[in-house]
């Protein structure tokens, strides 16, 4: 699978998202992080058009609803983004309340109901369009790549200090 340019990717943006964090440059942080999730979302294309191997007709059908979908579940990653640069600077600031990781726990929830909202919205318009095979290799697909991310996401961002 084509999954390694994600990951690359990814490593191309969060460590330099996190140096600029460090250095105080967050929009060098954010240039890199915008970077780094356009490469993701190619990257993420590719994969489904390689892996799915559409008929004509299938693709005419599916890619603007899956445009939709996107649009949709990448509204809910900046939020998820917004959540992990927002941990980082006060990470850095040594600035971790209670009261603080009581939100990121909200938030952190609300993004992972969110997605899940999505993907059981779509269902039924994928599965208008798609053979039920495709449709299920198609949440395989999309399952893999965001578990990679969280997994590569899960090394560069530090835990939360419990003292």
């Amino acid at each position: 699978m084509k999954h390694q340019l994600l990951i690359a990717a990814l490593l191309v943006a969060f460590p330099g998202m996190l140096s600029a964090q460090q250095s105080g440059t967050v929009s060098s942080a954010d240039q890199n992080l915008e970077q780094g999730r356009a490469m993701i979302r190619e990257g993420r294309l590719e994969v489904i058009r390689s892996e799915l191997h559409f008929t004509e007709a299938e693709a005419s059908a599916f890619w603007p609803i899956y445009g939709q979908y996107r649009d949709e579940i990448d509204a809910i990653q900046d939020r998820y983004a917004a959540m992990v640069r927002d941990y980082l600077k006060r990470y850095e600031a040594a600035d971790l309340t209670d009261e603080y990781a009581d939100e990121l726990m909200a938030t952190f929830f609300s993004t992972r109901r969110g997605r899940l909202d999505v993907q059981e919205k779509y269902l039924p318009r994928f599965r208008a369009v798609l053979p039920a095979r495709k449709v299920a290799r198609l949440f395989q697909l999309e399952h893999k790549i965001s578990a990679e991310i969280d997994a590569e996401l899960a090394l560069v961002v530090p835990l939360v200090d419990p003292t």
